[in-house]
């Protein structure tokens, strides 16, 4: 039997929209999963460790400390939350597992790690990367000079989009060694047609969904909607989600007086069809994404999009005439206009790629780089 490469890849978390890429390279490669396993989220995705335990792949906890943090605005509100993660047993976990790739998502203390195995034992290392020039303009000089490190030793990266690139390569990395992918979803929870989950009225109706914190921009949508309606248009929000400032979003929304509101609580991922199915057009007002997947999310869904220019996703599948900027009060009030104008650029999944597609650019990454190629790859 044909000798099958063993991958480690290391994770925090496993998150959903990971899990039919994990699955592919599973199928083939001797593939295990190696995790910190505290995240706020962590709870909420607790399923997805076992669906790879089922396909295959094994799932191990690096044993470490996760330090948590949050930035906060001026006023002391919830900007976003952070996690650091410290966990030395992903060096130890390699050297047992022995694997011949590796792929770390992040650029911090696990692909230090990641990298000295592969450092010891001679075997290549992928960075999986999604930071953009944006959401890291405001890194701290010890995280620039320990990035800075990590770049000198890595020699395969794995990008998320354009805006990820263009961030690798101002920071010293060759176009040559990033693998540009997408990032992406499981497009089939979404493709498929199913009956919304809410009949809000009047229309049309706008969808926000994710975390409850001031990074998303939902008190600026808010802020925008009131100024809608004072000049008379009529229209339904329905916003889904948690987080630490939903309280204060649900007292904002009161004082601003705005009508036909609706909080939803967090759905899983195989309802959130319905859920942006129930909208006209999905909003995403971030201030700060790496990426954005609720927008591969709605567009799947059939759902257009109004896409914040501070995503990272933004200028890669969704249209210009769709982007706004959310600290721009006239930009922000134009694009929600062109709904009720008509103007609005309908949900095209031409720009996205699979799930299997992005499977299948990282394991032929993997392959042309070890020179390795068995019969599994057939499976691409």
């Amino acid at each position: 039997m044909p000798y099958r490469c063993k991958l480690a890849i290391l994770n925090n978390i496993v998150p959903p929209y990971r899990l039919p890429i994990y699955i592919k390279l599973g199928k083939v490669f001797r593939t295990s999963v190696l995790i910190s396993g505290k995240e706020d989220n962590s709870l909420k995705w607790k399923g997805m460790e076992q669906s790879l335990i089922q396909n295959g792949i094994s799932v191990k906890i690096a044993r470490g400390m996760t330090f948590r943090f949050k930035n906060s605005t001026k006023e002391g509100k919830t900007f976003e939350k952070r996690n650091l993660h410290i966990n030395p047993g992903y060096l130890f976990d390699l050297i047992r597992e022995k694997p011949d790739v590796v792929i770390s998502t992040e650029m911090g203390f696990r692909t230090a790690m990641a990298l000295l195995y592969g450092r010891l034992f001679h075997k290549p290392v992928w960075v999986w990367w999604g930071g953009t020039l944006h959401t890291e303009r405001k890194r701290v000089i010890i995280k620039r000079w320990f990035r800075w490190g990590i770049i000198q030793f890595a020699r395969h990266w794995i990008s998320y989009g354009n805006t990820s690139t263009e961030y690798l390569m101002n920071v010293g990395v060759k176009r040559d060694r990033i693998l540009q992918i997408q990032n992406c979803v499981d497009e089939n929870l979404y493709a498929k047609p199913v009956e919304p989950a809410y009949k809000h009225q009047p229309k049309p109706v706008f969808l926000l969904a994710g975390q409850f914190i001031f990074r998303k921009g939902i008190d600026l949508f808010l802020k925008a909607a009131a100024r809608l309606q004072k000049e008379g248009y009529r229209f339904s929000i329905l916003l889904v989600g948690d987080g630490p400032e939903k309280g204060s979003m649900q007292q904002l929304a009161s004082d601003l007086e705005l009508e036909s509101i609706l909080f939803i609580p967090p759905q899983p991922p195989e309802l959130m069809s319905a859920a942006y199915r129930s909208a006209d057009v999905f909003v995403f007002p971030t201030l700060e994404d790496v990426w954005g997947l609720v927008i591969n999310e709605s567009l799947w869904s059939g759902v257009p999009v109004l896409s914040s220019i501070y995503a990272g996703c933004t200028p890669e599948i969704v249209p210009p005439e769709n982007h706004f900027d959310p600290l721009d009060p006239q930009d922000f009030d134009r694009a929600l206009k062109l709904v009720f104008d008509n103007k609005l650029k309908p949900a095209d999944t031409t720009p996205l790629l699979t799930s299997d597609k992005v499977a299948s650019m990282i394991i032929r990454d993997i392959q042309q780089n070890i020179g390795i190629e068995d019969e599994n790859s057939a499976l691409l």
